[in-house]
């Protein structure tokens, strides 16, 4: 079964102006684009402490369309994401009756604007591959090559609204420039968490607050399964902190690791410990380059998280969303 995506309605007046065809005003923010979205299976009905709750492939002849290495579910079904070049992607979830994700639809697309204003146009500039929702509603992007956080008033002014410059983060300059800042969160206080990918061994994290003006070492360091690099993270409905692990070589082929922190993982400076592996994701199970992760609060009361893969912009790869309801203690 497929879903063929249809123009999305507009959710926030700000987002969807009149275009200038019509009126000689400014040209559209969000342009609806053609994807197909196909349900699939991962292979097993629950990993480690996930129940599998859907998954979905989504396809485009839209040659801008893929990418995604952040994502953020904002409420409901509504769900946005980042491409690691400098895209918004929003979007609606489609589930069964029984809860299970079946689908995406009413996807349209804007790209990501400097603090001038103006849209992204470099690789080097517009490498975004961390996204959170502030408590404001407001989101941040954190960038790789050019290692920075904007953050955005989407509600507010729509996509085509200036970025303003997040905390700078002391010795994100000197990371490799594709091992740079990858996952982004908030915590419960509001500040910003911030994890390099790293290629190996130990990788710094940030927690910067949102006002600093000087540059924030980093306190943290985090050390990944063997061969895996931090690509996402989130803080959980009911704190604690969701990491996602990526892992890829050649003829072994694609893994991913779902990981939980506690919150106290980053009350003292030094390694975080405590980490727990909620599930190993490795082949038979359709696997791609899993970048992106969010977690919301499901009706039950329960943690639902969800993972979006990076295809690349590659014939090769697919870009796969797979929920998982996290089991109780």
């Amino acid at each position: 079964m497929r879903f063929v995506i249809a123009p999305l309605l507009a959710l926030v007046c700000a987002c969807a102006p009149m275009s200038a065809a019509e009126d000689g005003a400014a040209p559209q923010q969000w342009t609806a684009i053609h994807v197909e979205s196909t349900p699939v299976e991962l292979g097993a009905e629950r990993v480690g402490r996930l129940v599998f709750r859907g998954g979905v492939e989504l396809e485009s002849d839209e040659g801008w369309f893929g990418g995604l290495s952040g994502m953020e579910v904002l409420g409901g079904d509504r769900v946005i994401f980042i491409s690691d070049r400098a895209d918004w992607f929003e979007a609606r979830l489609q589930f069964d009756e029984g809860g299970a994700l079946v689908g995406v639809n009413d996807v349209r697309t804007a790209q990501l604007r400097d603090t001038d204003g103006q849209p992204i146009e470099t690789h080097d500039d517009g490498d975004s591959e961390g996204l959170t929702q502030m408590r404001d509603g407001r989101l941040a992007v954190s960038f790789e090559q050019h290692p920075r956080i904007l953050i955005y008033d989407v509600n507010r002014d729509g996509p085509f609204g200036a970025a303003v410059e997040g905390p700078p983060l002391g010795g994100a300059d000197r990371l490799p420039s594709n091992a740079s800042l990858e996952a982004l969160t908030i915590d419960g206080d509001g500040n910003f968490v911030v994890g390099a990918e790293g290629g190996g061994g130990a990788t710094p994290v940030w927690v910067a607050p949102l006002d600093a003006s000087a540059p924030v070492p980093a306190r943290f360091s985090y050390r990944p399964s063997l061969g895996f690099s931090l690509t996402g993270l989130d803080r959980g409905p009911d704190g604690g902190f969701f990491a996602l692990e990526r892992f890829y070589a050649p003829i072994i082929g694609a893994r991913a690791r779902i990981v939980f922190w506690p919150d106290s993982a980053l009350a003292e400076p030094g390694a975080i410990e405590g980490a727990e592996e909620l599930a190993l994701l490795a082949p038979p199970f359709l696997l791609d380059n899993f970048e992106a992760i969010a977690t919301v609060r499901r009706a039950d009361g329960g943690v639902r998280i969800y993972i979006a893969s990076d295809d690349n912009m590659s014939d090769r790869q697919r870009t796969l969303i797979y929920a998982f309801d996290l089991e109780s203690n």
